[in-house]
C-alpha cells in the first residue's frame, strides 16, 4: 500500500497497471488521479484519459484495450464503480486479475472509491487517500509555498490548516489566495480567510471553559455583528456541546466518531479538547440548559437575549 504523499516518489521509479485510489477525501482521491496522469506525461484533455461513471466490467475492459489517440499510455478512471458481492465477487476478480496479468503498459487502470474492500487482486495496488493528519497537511501547505518560492512558517502553516478544519479542498484554495495576495503570515490568515463555522463556535466555547464571561459575550455579540443569526450560532454551539458530551461518555477513535455523527475528524478532536475540561455531568448539565432555551425561543422570546442569557448560564457550570 502507498500513502498518498509517497505517491509521487513512488510513481517515478514504478508504473502500475492498476490503483485503487480509496479514501475519505474527495480533494487528495481528485490530486491522486492528477498525480498518476503526471507521472505518465498525459494532459487530461479528453483523449488520453477516460472517465467511466459507475461502469460495468466490460465497460471497463473495453476503455483499457482501446488505444489512446494522442499517447502512448491511456489512463482509465473509474468513479463510483460498485464492486458485487458473493460469487460475482470472486468473478469480479478473475476477471480483473486476468487483464491485469496481460498487461502490456497500454494503459493504467485506476479506481477512485471511498473503501479499498474488494480490490484485493493481483496486480491492483493501493493508494490511501484518506483525510491528511495534521503534520501532513502543514508539510504540504510548506511545500506548495516553496515550489511558487513563498516561505511559509510550520506554525502559520498550522493556523491555516486549523482555520480550514484540516479540509484540503479549503485549504489548496485558501494556501493560492495568500500566495496570489503576496503574504503567509498569522496577520493576512486573519484579514484573509475566513475561519471554518465549527472553528469559530471552538473559539467561542473555549473562552465559556474558561469561566470568561464577558469574553464569552463580547466574542458572541461580535458574531452577530459580522452577520451571524443568533438561531444560527445556537444550533451550532448546542452541536458542539452534545458532541462533547458524546466524546466524554464514548469511547472510539476520532474517524469512528465522526463516521458516527456525520461530521468531519477535525470536529471530534475539538470537542474532545472542550470535553477535557468538564466533568460528565456538567455536560449533561448543558445540554439541558439547551434545551430550556430552545423552548424559550419556540416561545418567541427574543433570540438574542436567550442567546446572552445562555453564554451566562454555560460559563457558570
Amino acid at each position: 500500500m502507498i500513502r498518498f504523499l509517497e505517491m509521487r516518489e513512488k510513481l517515478k521509479d514504478e508504473q502500475y497497471p492498476c490503483l485503487c485510489l480509496f479514501g475519505s477525501d474527495g480533494w487528495v482521491r481528485r490530486k491522486a488521479v492528477a498525480n498518476v496522469c503526471d507521472a505518465l506525461n498525459i494532459t487530461d484533455d479528453g483523449f488520453s484519459v477516460d472517465y467511466l461513471d459507475n461502469p460495468s466490467f466490460d465497460d471497463i475492459k473495453l476503455a483499457c484495450i482501446t488505444a489512446a489517440l494522442f499517447s502512448q499510455v491511456k489512463v482509465v478512471v473509474c468513479e463510483n464503480f460498485i464492486v458485487p458481492f458473493g460469487f460475482k465477487q470472486q468473478t469480479f476478480k478473475s476477471d480483473l486479475r486476468r487483464l491485469l496479468v496481460g498487461w502490456d503498459g497500454s494503459f493504467c487502470l485506476v479506481f477512485t472509491t471511498d473503501s479499498d474492500k474488494g480490490f484485493d487482486v493481483e496486480g491492483v495496488e493501493k493508494v490511501n487517500c484518506n483525510k491528511l493528519d495534521r503534520d501532513s497537511i502543514c508539510k504540504w501547505i510548506i511545500s506548495y509555498g516553496k515550489k511558487q518560492q513563498v516561505v511559509i512558517e510550520r506554525s502559520v502553516a498550522d493556523r491555516l490548516a486549523q482555520y480550514c478544519l484540516n479540509d484540503m479542498s479549503r485549504i489548496s484554495v485558501e494556501t493560492q489566495k495568500l500566495i496570489d495576495y503576496g503574504e503567509v503570515s498569522f496577520d493576512s490568515i486573519e484579514q484573509l480567510v475566513h475561519k471554518d463555522a465549527e472553528y469559530v463556535v471552538y473559539d467561542l466555547s473555549q473562552v465559556i471553559a474558561k469561566r470568561n464571561v464577558s469574553r464569552a459575550v463580547e466574542l458572541y455579540r461580535g458574531l452577530v455583528s459580522c452577520g451571524e443569526e443568533p438561531r444560527a450560532l445556537f444550533g451550532l454551539l448546542y452541536n458542539f456541546y452534545r458532541r462533547a458530551y458524546y466524546v466524554k461518555t464514548t469511547s472510539g477513535s476520532n474517524e469512528d466518531l465522526a463516521n458516527l455523527l456525520g461530521v468531519k475528524p477535525a470536529a471530534i478532536e475539538f470537542a474532545k479538547q472542550a470535553a477535557a475540561r468538564y466533568k460528565a455531568m456538567q455536560l449533561k448539565n448543558a445540554l439541558e440548559l439547551f434545551e430550556q432555551a430552545d423552548n424559550k425561543i419556540k416561545s418567541f422570546v427574543d433570540e438574542n437575549e436567550v442567546m446572552n442569557i445562555l453564554i451566562m448560564q454555560l460559563v457558570a457550570i
